[in-house]
């Protein structure tokens, strides 16, 4: 039953997450993740639209081939702390809670290559959708 309450109370909890994600987004000086890597590469946000849509590359994959992953990664979680930062302040998390999704993310990013296979970056996937990992017991092997 408790791992039930846990499950449904992180459910709601990313549900919050992801909700606000595009408003946050929007509040930084990025509109939308290609304009984050357009900004980082120095290319027009058109540019990198198009290459993700002429070879299906991820964003992340871009980053990477530029040699800009490793800053991608940095403003991703800075936007998303900010994400949580704000859900805290309007009480929908507990700090608690936040510092769980927070250590969740970067967990996450300790081994995201910018491809998008597996487990992602850190933006908003992975918290859900199928069967949770137990990242201690995963990261402890």
């Amino acid at each position: 039953m408790k791992n039930l309450k846990h499950k449904i109370a992180l459910f709601a909890t990313v549900s919050i997450f992801c909700i606000s994600s595009t408003t946050s987004i929007m509040a930084t000086d990025y509109q939308t993740p290609a304009d984050m890597v357009a900004s980082l590469t120095g290319r027009t946000t058109e540019d990198v639209i198009q290459e993700r849509f002429d070879t299906g590359k991820t964003y992340g994959t871009i980053a990477a081939e530029a040699g800009k992953l490793e800053e991608f990664k940095n403003e991703f979680l800075n936007i998303k702390e900010n994400i949580l930062n704000e859900n805290v302040a309007n009480g929908f998390l507990s700090q608690e809670e936040a510092d769980y999704i927070l250590n969740e993310i970067q967990i996450r990013q300790t081994i995201c290559n910018g491809t998008g296979y597996g487990i992602s970056c850190g933006f908003g996937n992975g918290f859900g959708g199928g069967r949770r990992t137990n990242y201690k017991q995963h990261n402890n092997r």
